[in-house]
Order: C-alpha cells, then structure tokens, then sequence
C-alpha cells in the first residue's frame, strides 16, 4: 500500500525541525498538534452533535423546543446555584453570571496551537539569515548513510568546507568593517559571530514568554473570576471537596432566557438547559493548563541552560577540548589549553560552537566528535596526523604487527657456499676495477696530450681477456 506508507511518512517527518532541541519540539509540535486534535474533538461535538439539551414547558411544541436549544446555545446562559431560585433573581444578578465561552472553545484551542507554531517560524526564518545554514548543516549530519564509513568522511568534508567559507566570511566583515545595509543598520546584525545562537536564545524566551501569556488567557477566556489561576482554584476545591455545583466552574446546568412572539403579546420564558459539553471541556481545560506548568517549568530551565552556555566561553572550549580528546587525536585539554582557546575565540566564535552543539545533539556523539576534529585540522594546518599524534588504534595495529613479526619463525634456509664465492669473487673485482678506472682517470687529466694519446692507443692494445672481465664486471645483473 504505497499510498499509506507515503502518509505515515509524511506524518513522521510533518513538523519535524532539526535546528532544535527536544524542548522545543514539545512547544511547537507536540502541544501545537494536540491542541489542533482537542479543537477538532471539540468542533465534531459542537457542530454535528448536541451540545446543549434544554426542559422546556409540556405546552411547547416540538418546533419550540428545537427554538429554545438553538437560542440558549447561540446565546448566554447564566449560571444558578441549585438552592437559588430563578425568580428571585435581578437582572443585574443574572447578567453577572452569564458565560459563553463553551461556543468558542474550538476557535480558542486553535488560536493557541498558532501561538505555539510562531516562535518556531520565526526561528526559521532568523536562521537563514546568516552565512551558516544550519538546518543543512544538522541534516546532512544525520543523513543514514553516514552509517558507511566512505559516505560519512565526504560528509564531513563537505560540512567543513561550508563551515570554513561561512565563518571566514564573517571574520572578512568584521575584521574590514564592512558596512553592508547602510540604511537599516539594525539588518547588519545578521552578519554578527553570534546571530544564529543569539536568535535562537531569544526563540527560547518567546516560547517562555508564549506559555505564561496562554495560562492568562486562558483565565480570562473561561472567566473565572473567582479563581486568580484556573488551575490552582481547581486544585484547592478537588482539596477541599468543593463541586461544580458549587464552585460554578465549567457548570453542567445552566438556565436561559428566552422570548416568544404572539399575537398580542410577548411571552417571556425561562429554561433549564444542560451543557454536555461542558463535561469534554472541562477534562481539556484542566489537561492544557498541567501541562502548560509542566513546559513552563521546563521552558525556565532551558533558558537558564542555554544562557549560561553562550554567556560563558569556558563552557564552549571545554566542549571543544572534551570533544578533541574522544577523538582519534592524542589529545590532552589541559597542556593544549592555548591552543583550543585560540581556536575556539578565533575560529569557531560563538556561531561555530552552537553548530557544533546541535550537530552533536542531533547526529550523535561520534559524528560530531568528527567534525570537530576536521575543522580543528583546517585551522592548525595538519594535513596528516603527526607519528606522536598516532591514534591508539594506529599504535595498536603497530604492535600487533610487530609481535607478529617478532614471534614469527622463519624457516632456515641452508646457503649455497659456492654461490656466496662467486658472489664476492664478482664484488671484489667490481671494486678493483672502480679504483683503477678512478685513478686511470685521475691521471689522464694530470698527463699532457701528447702522453694521453699515447695512453690511448695502449689502452687499445689491452688483453682481451681484461675487456671480458671488465664487460662481466658492468653487466652481471646480481651485482
């Protein structure tokens, strides 16, 4: 069923951001998601079935009752405590206690789950603006076929090379002091070391800041006056055994007002409707607003968090340094404390180090450890790895080869006496020969052209067997 698996793909992979952390997932897609199914369970129930059942008067007739049901639902109800008697209510008394939030409930619900998407929007817009593409970055780090060895060194390569072009690109403006919108100054920060992590925290406090402004609508929205937060006047009456009858929270039974236009005159009727929706909004309203504390909570921790990592370097070379000494290099942070600070303050910045973080994050230990290695090379020049510097599993292979060789036994082989003579029979003339021709040369230069013809044609009148020795001597190819 191709069609299917394309669905429950597309489904994994909806929402899915890679330039986040998992705190972020549960704000933009989790709770955004959830709250777009509870809207949608709450919408089904409002529109299509009965959300409202109202006791009308035996005389009414069946088109009347259907009137009534559609007008208290259309319009306010107003709740009365069941020992209070309608009759003796004012009209100001029943204006105050009048609600209507339950026909809104499923546009409230998706209003909330935008409010929850926007911060992630906008981060990945802000995220695009600098040099360094970070969601391509993580992505090509977590690609499956870095599971091969080949496939991840290329990938590795390639991350390096965008990384280097990119942060050599920022280094240039500002060590030039390049103004590019000379206009809109504010658009130059953009091209700052820090941008990307410094959106990225301020996405943080946006998620923070969206989460206490939802706890407070939602207050207002349910318009419990009575209670200063929703979910602590509910828990004090759960506590205290207080009941809805009580308390008037979410109230099942509400009365409406209602006219009807006669002839001569106009009657004027009050109805006892029950609210069946108000038990399914209810249970939504007390979820949301848990877990709405519960990633608050969780939100205040991870500004904190990552505050402190991009507020103090030192968090960021020993990030580098512990990610160096996990690597292939022999590596020890403490005696190469310059060397990492340097690279770190003027290579990598700010921007540099939170990549390499989410890469981490996301691709996993081994792949950024890689990572850092790699660019660590490009910045010091090491084009291989020094013999001091092997890694242990290189040292390793290194000595089991040499036990190997060192406890293999080698057959003797019994020498050939006559073979070694000749041998050095060859080697000894070979050298006699050398030092005569090096002195007969010597000399030749020394004597005058008359003797050195002569020499010549006594060199001619040589013994055959002396050229024979000399051509055995410059021809045997054992030598």
């Amino acid at each position: 069923m191709p069609a299917v698996e394309y669905f429950l793909h597309n489904l994994r992979t909806f929402g899915r951001h890679v330039n986040a952390d998992q705190l972020d997932h549960l704000h933009f897609f989790v709770t955004s998601n959830a709250l777009v199914v509870l809207s949608s369970l709450s919408a089904l129930k409002t529109f299509s079935g009965s959300p409202i059942e109202c006791i009308t008067p035996p005389m009414f007739p069946s088109s009347w009752n259907t009137y009534a049901e559609n007008y208290c639902w259309s319009q306010d109800t107003y709740f009365v405590p069941p020992e209070t008697h309608v009759e003796t209510l004012k009209t100001e008394e029943r204006a105050g206690s009048r609600f209507s939030y339950y026909q809104w409930v499923p546009f409230f619900l998706i209003f909330q789950a935008a409010c929850f998407r926007l911060p992630s929007l906008l981060w990945n817009y802000l995220s695009t603006q600098s040099g360094i593409r970070i969601r391509e970055v993580v992505e090509r780090a977590m690609d499956p076929s870095n599971m091969d060895e080949g496939q991840r060194i290329r990938n590795v390569d390639l991350l390096v090379r965008h990384l280097k072009s990119a942060l050599r690109f920022q280094r240039r403006l500002t060590r030039r002091n390049i103004i590019v919108h000379k206009t809109i100054k504010l658009l130059n920060l953009t091209y700052a070391a820090g941008f990307i992590s410094t959106m990225y925290l301020f996405t943080k406090v946006l998620y923070l800041l969206n989460v206490v402004i939802q706890l407070y609508l939602m207050n207002k929205f349910l318009e419990t006056d009575k209670y200063q937060w929703y979910g602590f006047g509910v828990i004090r009456d759960i506590l205290n055994g207080t009941r809805w009858e009580t308390s008037g929270a979410f109230p099942r039974v509400s009365v409406c007002d209602f006219t009807v236009r006669q002839v001569a005159n106009i009657q004027k009727y009050s109805v006892q409707c029950v609210l069946v929706i108000n038990i399914f909004n209810e249970k939504i309203f007390i979820l949301m607003w848990f877990w709405y504390m519960a990633v608050m909570i969780m939100t205040i921790y991870s500004v904190f968090y990552w505050t402190i990592l991009m507020g103090f370097p030192c968090f960021g070379r020993w990030f580098v340094g512990q990610n160096l000494e996990m690597s292939e290099l022999k590596f020890d942070s403490t005696k190469q404390r310059k060397q990492v600070s340097r690279f770190v303050n003027e290579y990598l910045r700010q921007d540099g180090v939170f990549v390499l973080r989410m890469v981490t994050m996301h691709a996993g230990v081994i792949f950024g450890t890689d990572l850092v290695l790699a660019l660590w090379k490009v910045f010091y020049g090491i084009e291989c790895t020094p013999v001091d510097n092997q890694s242990e599993e290189e040292n390793e292979d290194n000595n089991n080869k040499k036990n190997f060789l060192r406890n293999r036994k080698i057959p003797k082989v019994k020498e050939n006496a006559y073979d070694m003579e000749n041998v050095s029979k060859r080697r000894k003339n070979k050298d006699s020969l050398k030092q005569k021709h090096n002195s007969d040369t010597l000399e030749t230069h020394l004597m005058p052209l008359s003797d050195y013809k002569d020499d010549e044609k006594s060199d001619d009148s040589r013994s055959s067997k002396e050229r024979e020795e000399k051509r055995f001597s410059t021809e045997d190819p054992h030598i």
